[in-house]
C-alpha cells in the first residue's frame, strides 16, 4: 500500500477515533431492554424460584413452566445485568442485591413497585408528541382517588423509604409527636418512625382502604400497632368536590405528615392539601411535608429532571415544585415554614401551626 494511500485512510479514520466513545449513548438506547429484562424475570418468578437454592437451567424452567432455551437466554442476560450468578448451565443462584429486594415475600421486596414503575411502559411512548405540543401525558397515576390502583406505587418502595423516615425523625429533633395524622400513609413509613421516636405518639393511618393492608403490616413487624388507627380516605368523595378534606375535626392533630403526595396531584392541589393539613393541626402542632422538590442552582440534582419528567408523562397536573412554592404555601394557611433536610432525594420541610 503506497504512502499517500495509507495517509488518505489515516485522514479519514481519524473523526473517528477521536470521537468521543460512543459507548455510554448505546447503552442508554438499550436501557428500555434491561428494563424488561428485569419485570420479565419478575413476572416468572425467577428471583423467588432461585430464592431455594442454585438451579440448573432445565430444572428452573420446568419448575417455572418455561422454554428451556428461552430461559437460559434469560439467565445470561440476569447475569450480565448483576442479578445472578452461575453461566455454567447448572448453578444458578442469587445476588447478594436479588435476593435482598427481588425475592416475593421478602422484607426488603421491591418487585411490586418496579412492575407500577412498568406499567408506565406505554405512556411513555407518547413523549414524543407531548413534548411537541406540550401539556401533560394525562393519565390516572396522581389522582389521590387512584392510590389503591397502584400498591407498588405507594407502598412498594419501602425498604427503601423507611430508612430515610427514620433518619429524618432522629436529624430533626422534633417536639413529642404526640397525636400523629399520617395523611396519606402509604405503607406508614413515616408514622413508625414518629411512633419509634416518641413512645406516647399515637398514630392515625389514613389512605385509601386498599393500601392500609400495607401500613398495617409494617407497623405491626415494627412492634408499633397497637398505637396506631387506620382510617379509610374518602378520596373519590373529595375529588368530586373539588376539595380535599380529611374525616377529622379541626385542630386535632399534633403532629401531620404529608408524604408524597403533592408532587402527583399537582401545584393546585398541593394548595388543597396543605390548607387541609393545616386545618387538622392544633396550634403549635407540627407539619411535616415530606416530597421530591426542585434544588436551588449548583445542587445535585440527583434523578429529580427524570421524575418532573414523568409526571408530565404520567399524570394530569404532577410536577416538582421548588421548595419555596411550599414554603410560600404553608404560610398562606397560617403555618410557620421551619428547617428543612433534603437527605438525598427527598426533602423534608416542617412547619408550626400559629
Amino acid at each position: 500500500m503506497t504512502a499517500p494511500v495509507v495517509a488518505a485512510e489515516r485522514r479519514a479514520l481519524t473523526p473517528y477515533e477521536d470521537a468521543p466513545d460512543p459507548g455510554p449513548l448505546l447503552t442508554l438506547n438499550f436501557g428500555f431492554a434491561r428494563a424488561r429484562v428485569l419485570g420479565t424475570a419478575l413476572d416468572l418468578g425467577v428471583f423467588t424460584g432461585l430464592a431455594r437454592g442454585p438451579r440448573g437451567t432445565r430444572g428452573l424452567a420446568a419448575e417455572l413452566g418455561c422454554d428451556t432455551a428461552a430461559l437460559r437466554a434469560l439467565l445470561a442476560a440476569l447475569e450480565e445485568l448483576g442479578l445472578v450468578t452461575g453461566g455454567d448451565d447448572e448453578s444458578w443462584a442469587l445476588t447478594e442485591a436479588s435476593r435482598a429486594q427481588l425475592v416475593e415475600g421478602g422484607r426488603g421486596y421491591l418487585g411490586d413497585h418496579f412492575a407500577d414503575v412498568l406499567a408506565e411502559w406505554e405512556q411513555w411512548s407518547g413523549l414524543t408528541e407531548l413534548v411537541r405540543r406540550g401539556g401533560h401525558g394525562g393519565g390516572e397515576l396522581g389522582a389521590p382517588e387512584a392510590r389503591g390502583r397502584y400498591p407498588g406505587m405507594f407502598c412498594g418502595i419501602f425498604p427503601v423509604a423507611v430508612r430515610t423516615a427514620f433518619r429524618v425523625v432522629r436529624e430533626l429533633a422534633l417536639p413529642a409527636a404526640g397525636r400523629v395524622l399520617d395523611f396519606a400513609a402509604g405503607s406508614g413509613e413515616w408514622g413508625i418512625a414518629l411512633a419509634a421516636a416518641d413512645p406516647e405518639a399515637r398514630v392515625v393511618a389514613h389512605d385509601d382502604p386498599e393500601l392500609l393492608g400495607a401500613a398495617r403490616g409494617r407497623a405491626e413487624e415494627f412492634g408499633v400497632a397497637e398505637r396506631f388507627r387506620f382510617v379509610p380516605a374518602d378520596f373519590t368523595g373529595d375529588a368530586e368536590k373539588g376539595a380535599i378534606r380529611a374525616p377529622f375535626p379541626d385542630g386535632c392533630f399534633d403532629t401531620v405528615v404529608l408524604a408524597h403526595l403533592s408532587r402527583f396531584a399537582g401545584p393546585a392541589a398541593t394548595e388543597r392539601l396543605v390548607a387541609e393539613c393545616a386545618r387538622l393541626l392544633c396550634p403549635g402542632g407540627t407539619l411535616l411535608v415530606v416530597d421530591v422538590m426542585r434544588q436551588e442552582p449548583g445542587r445535585p440534582a440527583l434523578h429529580r429532571p427524570m421524575i418532573a419528567l414523568s409526571l408530565l408523562v404520567n399524570t394530569e397536573a404532577g410536577a416538582v415544585q421548588e421548595e419555596s412554592a411550599y414554603r410560600a404555601v404553608m404560610e398562606k394557611y397560617g403555618v410557620t415554614a421551619k428547617e428543612s433536610v433534603t437527605p438525598g432525594l427527598i426533602t423534608v420541610l416542617t412547619g408550626e401551626r400559629r
